[in-house]
């Protein structure tokens, strides 16, 4: 496979689709000695022959890890989260000049990773991520400032659970949310998702699809026998602004006006709001990718 450069500029074209549709696929962010990195730190961080750390693992429901010997983990494993200190190739993924190139011509320049996450959604039982916009979980005041990037690591298919969009949803605001007891299946309301919209987006190992923050999307389970690896990141611009869930509230409520977003008050915060973790905001220093 051909190198692919570091900086590669949009076109007016893309540019008009992120903007019209709320998202827009890049090709090839990632090249095949980064993806296997990747994979392996994951691997690594699985079975414990890389500290945890900072990263913390979530399986898939009904799995008791401690029942499962280390090479076995990573095969029920539905979420890694926080392992940019502990993973020196994922967070290259995240800080890749060629992605950062393409977000400073979406959103402008200067911009915060506040959020890491591999989603793994192992063979067979690999289960669904419900209708949602990523702007539901986060109380920035402006959602437009929020982007996700999420980069596959392997063949994302209908098959084995790609992600699907509904193009242009992010232009309707936020919609009413429901928790279901479960803060991962948080959902939109049925009433709220013109499925008939439903676009699957599938995409090659080291592809990258970057979103908008009110998009509606989602991912079916993984019934095959295929793996279906990602990594995501989420981004805020620099002087984005987090806000208390009666900001939020404005974005997300039902048909009574009553809070409808996912995120969950955190007493010992002021107006209970976010905290960034250890180091964050983070820098973003820029590494090439393209390997």
């Amino acid at each position: 496979m051909d190198a692919v450069p570091t900086q590669t500029r949009l076109t007016g074209a893309e540019i008009i689709q992120y903007r019209r549709d709320g998202y827009v696929v890049v090709r090839n962010l990632l090249g095949p000695a980064s993806i296997a990195a990747c994979k392996c730190a994951l691997t690594d961080l699985a079975t414990g022959a890389r500290p945890l750390g900072q990263t913390s693992l979530m399986y898939e429901t009904g799995v008791d890890a401690a029942r499962l010997a280390p090479a076995e983990r990573e095969f029920a494993i539905r979420k890694y989260m926080d392992f940019c200190a502990d993973a020196p190739s994922l967070q290259a993924a995240a800080f890749s000049a060629r992605l950062h190139d393409v977000l400073d011509q979406l959103l402008g320049e200067g911009r915060v990773l506040f959020q890491e996450m591999a989603l793994v959604k192992p063979p067979r039982i690999g289960s669904a991520k419900p209708w949602h916009q990523d702007a539901a979980y986060f109380r920035i005041k402006d959602p437009g400032l929020v982007v996700g990037v999420w980069i596959s690591l392997d063949e994302a298919l209908r098959a084995n659970g790609c992600m699907e969009v509904i193009p242009g949803s992010h232009l309707n605001g936020g919609v009413a949310h429901v928790h279901e007891n479960d803060f991962n299946l948080c959902q939109i309301t049925p009433d709220k998702i013109d499925l008939a919209k439903r676009l699957p987006i599938e995409m090659q190992p080291g592809d990258a699809l970057i979103f908008h923050g009110m998009i509606q999307h989602y991912t079916a389970p993984n019934n095959s026998n295929l793996r279906r690896r990602a990594i995501q990141f989420h981004y805020h611009q620099l002087g984005a602004v987090w806000g208390t869930v009666e900001d939020h509230q404005k974005f997300f409520h039902d048909a009574h006006g009553n809070y409808a977003g996912c995120t969950v008050a955190h007493a010992d915060l002021p107006g209970g709001n976010y905290a960034y973790r250890e180091g964050l905001p983070r820098e973003i220093v820029t590494t090439d990718t393209s390997a």
